[in-house]
């Protein structure tokens, strides 16, 4: 699942892809022993063991790693029988993604005699790569305060050129950074340093390393049209400019001229949705199409760790993994993580590891596709409508491949009657969370649109004796995890499609390199395979399309749940 995101004058992903390299063809690992028309433990273990394995490199979007997930599935499609849907009548549906680091020869910043290093001192960010950023060298610096000192703010034009420097205080997810937008108050700025968000650059450190991915399109920007350039500067860094720590500045004052420049080197990647089709039985219908996606890409490789530390650190300090920020453990706290990690010790040395294999996300939603797919193509009876499965990539670093294939459908967008989106299905019992059980299924966004999907999703579970209990918790408009805009499924929301997002939930692994295989609950995993398979079966015998009852979102408008 994609991680949250940090609310600003930008718009910053929690993860984003590290890196990039143009992926060439890649053959898929050694196939293992054939799986069955059941949907089984067995089956997803063995699946899940060659797409969340180590040589994956995890999966990063647009790497080789990624490369190799998708050649799996795609051989496994081949087997299978189902008809190729991307492009050119391939199962691949390439995405123009482009990856943006900051280029760390020329990343130094001169202030006076004194310098300012790239990820100690300040960490630059851009959202849009489209529209140039603004030259800083050369710009002197002015300190405007922070929201309660708008009123001292210097007029527009005295900030022309200027590089102002803004208090923002703000906490959780949110940047605070003030409106710069050209017809605003700072519109003439050539860049703008954010700094009082301390706590959300410790939480934030690996997104502002990570290379920001966009899709690459061909966008006519008019000239002279430019942005000024962000900056998040650490509390610590305000002296460099200034002379004089932040709690001693005031509105207008001002420091000397910065010299030298940040830019960002540009890197295409060869990045592909997996699409097929598996035709459905009704010829007066098979031409519609229940969609179910997960996505192929993972974190891929961060700096290592030792894992049985980690776990056992965000055991106490972070239960749900990414979606806690970290902290400094008490004496207490310390105490009970070092008795897990001495209790480990004694049962295996310790093990570095920097490579996040997403063995539950995505793993465990791509690798339930397939057994789907299987288990609907072997079935005596097809569904009377064709079923599409899209792995799509890009979904940790900004949902770029769900938005480019529902903008670039390769079947007609209108024909898509439903679309059922998987993440993170192999956990969620009680060893993740003591207040689960065994049953435990989340279910987001099944109603949003119709009412009707909603209905048939509780219809199959109590007929078909799956045994689930929804939780429909974080489904609640307002909820400040945001899930229903942080998965694929919003992408096809977003043009009137009705979805349902089905997840076992999140838990102290997700988004580190402790999620492994070896945490996955089979049975569990099994069961909401199952489950999600019956209710695209459903949708696609229904004698008509899930009615859309609820108003229909503004396709550009900002995701609000």
């Amino acid at each position: 699942m994609r991680g949250t995101r940090l609310v600003a004058v930008l718009t910053l992903p929690l993860v984003a892809a590290c890196g990039g390299s143009t992926t060439t063809v890649t053959e898929p690992p050694a196939p293992r022993s054939a799986t069955t028309a059941e949907i089984t433990p067995t089956d997803l273990r063995q699946r899940i063991s060659v797409f969340a394995d180590d040589s994956m490199q995890g999966r990063r979007t647009g790497t080789p790693g990624n490369a190799k997930g998708n050649a799996y599935i795609v051989s496994e499609l081949g087997r299978l029988g189902l008809k190729p849907a991307g492009d050119g009548g391939s199962y691949l549906q390439k995405v123009p993604l482009s990856s943006y680091a900051p280029d760390s020869s020329r990343a130094t910043l001169k202030v006076g005699s004194g310098e300012l290093a790239l990820w100690t001192d300040y960490h630059p960010y851009q959202a849009e790569f489209a529209v140039p950023a603004r030259p800083i060298g050369g710009s002197s610096l002015v300190y405007i305060g922070g929201p309660a000192d708008s009123a001292a703010v210097p007029p527009r034009e005295a900030l022309r050129g200027k590089v102002v420097v803004y208090h923002s205080g703000a906490t959780g997810n949110n940047l605070g950074a003030p409106d710069v937008s050209p017809e605003g108050r700072l519109g003439l700025i050539s860049g703008i340093m954010v700094t009082g968000v301390d706590t959300l650059i410790a939480t934030y450190a690996q997104v502002f390393r990570t290379p920001r991915v966009v899709v690459k399109q061909n966008q006519a920007i008019p000239p002279g049209v430019t942005q000024p350039r962000l900056i998040i500067l650490p509390s610590a860094s305000v002296p460099k400019l200034f002379a004089k720590p932040l709690d001693q500045l005031r509105p207008g004052d001002t420091g000397p001229a910065l010299e030298g420049e940040v830019s960002f080197d540009e890197r295409d990647l060869g990045a592909s949705n997996v699409v097929a089709v598996l035709e459905g039985a009704d010829p007066a219908l098979r031409r519609e199409y229940v969609a179910l996606g997960a996505h192929n890409d993972a974190i891929g490789i961060v700096p290592a760790v030792d894992h049985d530390s980690l776990r056992a650190y965000n055991t106490v300090m972070r239960p749900r993994g990414a979606n806690d920020a970290p902290g400094d453990p008490d004496a207490g706290q310390a105490a009970r993580i070092r008795a897990m990690v001495d209790s480990m010790r004694k049962l295996r040395p310790a093990r570095l590891d920097s490579i996040v294999n997403g063995a539950d996300d995505d793993g465990s939603g791509s690798m339930a596709l397939l057994e789907i797919a299987e288990a609907a193509a072997k079935s005596g009876q097809r569904p009377k409508r064709s079923l599409l499965f899209v792995w799509h990539t890009g979904e940790e670093s900004g949902l770029q491949g769900s938005r480019w294939f529902t903008e670039n459908p390769t079947v007609p967008r209108d024909s898509i009657v439903a679309q059922i989106n998987v993440d993170m299905m192999g956990r969620g019992g009680p060893r993740d969370e003591a207040t689960r059980d065994p049953g435990y299924l989340q279910v987001i966004g099944s109603r949003r649109l119709s009412t009707e999907l909603g209905d048939l999703a509780e219809a199959v579970n109590r007929e078909g004796s799956h045994g689930f209990t929804f939780d429909y918790s974080y489904d609640a408009d307002g909820h400040p995890d945001n899930f229903y805009c942080r998965s694929d499924h919003y992408m096809y929301a977003r043009h009137g499609i009705p979805i349902a997002f089905f997840s076992t939930g999140g838990h102290r692994d997700y988004h580190q390199v402790t999620d492994e295989i070896e945490y996955l609950d089979f049975d569990k995993y099994a069961r909401a395979t199952t489950f999600v398979g019956a209710v695209a079966r459903g949708v696609a015998d229904l004698d008509h399309r899930p009615v859309v009852d609820k108003p229909k979102p503004d396709p550009e408008a900002p995701c609000q749940q």
